[in-house]
């Protein structure tokens, strides 16, 4: 009986009303470089500070980006015991019959 009293309860109360919306009317593009200034400032907490330097090679340095992150050969080598080595690499052979035959090779290299 108590569980009915509380769930009627509930169904009658009221939904508390939405907080009202904060308007807020920001846009960066209205500022200028020079409006900001290069010092940086912080001192007053309310204000929105954006502060950042230029790279020389503008925003996104393309060259540096694709000298790093070249696609190449990637090799999977380990170094075993001393010189020795072992890689895990990937051949194909076509049979005589027409056929691809795909192999997974380990090999072990010992330079002498």
């Amino acid at each position: 009986m108590a569980v009915t009293l509380v769930l009627a309860l509930q169904a009658m109360s009221a939904p508390l009303p939405a907080p009202p919306l904060l308007a807020l009317d920001f846009d960066l593009a209205r500022y200028s470089r020079f409006e900001l200034g290069r010092d940086c400032r912080r001192d007053d907490p309310s204000a929105i500070t954006v502060c950042g330097r230029r790279s020389s090679g503008g925003a996104y340095p393309l060259a540096e980006m694709a000298r790093i992150f070249e696609p190449g050969r990637l090799v999977a080598r380990a170094r075993i015991v001393g010189n020795l080595t072992a890689d895990i690499h990937l051949e194909n052979a076509t049979m005589p019959d027409g056929a691809v035959s795909n192999r997974l090779m380990i090999g072990l290299r010992l330079p002498f």
